[in-house]
């Protein structure tokens, strides 16, 4: 008792004795609430079973002997049979042999009352679809020209491809003769008639106030000024300044890649209207600056020397004529 007596003093000391009446009231509390026995609820009673199932199984037994007749029968099981004392043996495939190739049957005869055998609408005979021909290929000959040439207030210039001596733009009014193309595979030099004036990306030879040629070449447009014709009794018409053409170089057909042979061929296939007239204009103002060689297929120009010669020759040769 020196113990709770030493304890109750010094909660007294301290001012603490709430605390220590509460843990003697807690002490005699305790043992009393755990001595008393706790109150048993009544179990309420089992509902009666009313159905008539409840009532068979509760005066016959759910479980029945097997009789013979059941044992001798085979029972169905899910999966298949096997021995859990048997190793179990992996097999082997078997390659699967080629699907044989299937004949189509051949097609039947349509009925002539346009029904099939089951009754269904029997197709008519289908008609061969004709391939789409093709387009035929263009071809050119050796240095065929491909160009735009027309009046300079039209809208646009027609196309045209131009062989090599080929007056444009008719041979009834020649306003240019295409002569052919230079060494160099890039410019194409054109003959003038007398009296046009030339202007525009091409160069004049021999010079811009006497332009008896231009060079032209891939993508440059040039303008041509004819003068209004002479009403022949020394006058001329009202009729402005004549027309105005222009030229625009689309494509130089340079390349070639059929034999020699065919090459020379194509070379010979000029316009026969334009050799004609270039004849008579070499013969009223005498031999051209330029000569075309057959071998090579380009038009070459003669030094003056060669020039000169080939005048005094076609003069000696004009003499002699007359």
């Amino acid at each position: 008792m020196s113990v709770l007596t030493d304890i109750w003093r010094f909660l007294l000391q301290r001012r603490l004795w709430p605390v220590a009446v509460l843990l003697v009231a807690a002490a005699v509390a305790v043992p009393t609430l755990l001595a008393a026995e706790p109150a048993v609820e009544p179990v309420p009673p089992a509902a009666a079973v009313k159905s008539d199932r409840a009532s068979v199984l509760a005066t016959e037994p759910i479980v029945v002997p097997a009789a013979d007749a059941d044992r001798s029968g085979r029972r169905r099981v899910l999966g298949s049979r096997k021995n859990p004392f048997k190793p179990q043996v992996t097999p082997t495939p078997e390659p699967t042999p080629a699907a044989a190739p299937t004949t189509e049957p051949a097609p039947s005869a349509p009925d002539p009352g346009g029904t099939s055998v089951g009754g269904s609408p029997a197709a008519g005979p289908t008609a061969p679809v004709a391939p789409t021909p093709k387009a035929p290929t263009r071809k050119y000959e050796l240095n065929e020209l491909t160009v735009r040439f027309g009046p300079s207030d039209a809208e646009r210039p027609p196309r045209k491809d131009v062989k090599r001596l080929q007056a444009l733009p008719s041979s009834e009014e020649p306003v240019l003769i295409y002569l052919g193309v230079l060494k160099d595979k890039k410019t194409v030099v054109f003959l003038l008639d007398s009296g046009v004036v030339a202007e525009g990306d091409g160069t004049c030879r021999p010079s811009r106030t006497s332009c008896e040629t231009i060079h032209i070449k891939e993508g440059e447009t040039e303008f041509f000024d004819v003068a209004a014709e002479d009403a022949g009794d020394g006058t001329t018409p009202d009729t402005g300044s004549g027309a105005q053409y222009q030229l625009d170089v689309l494509k130089i057909r340079e390349k070639v890649t059929t034999s020699a042979r065919k090459a020379k061929k194509s070379l010979a296939r000029v316009s026969k209207s334009g050799r004609k007239i270039l004849k008579a204009r070499i013969a009223g103002d005498g031999p051209l600056r330029y000569q075309f060689n057959g071998r090579t297929g380009r038009l070459e120009k003669l030094s003056r020397k060669a020039h000169k010669a080939l005048v005094a020759k076609a003069a000696k040769a004009a003499r002699a004529h007359f």
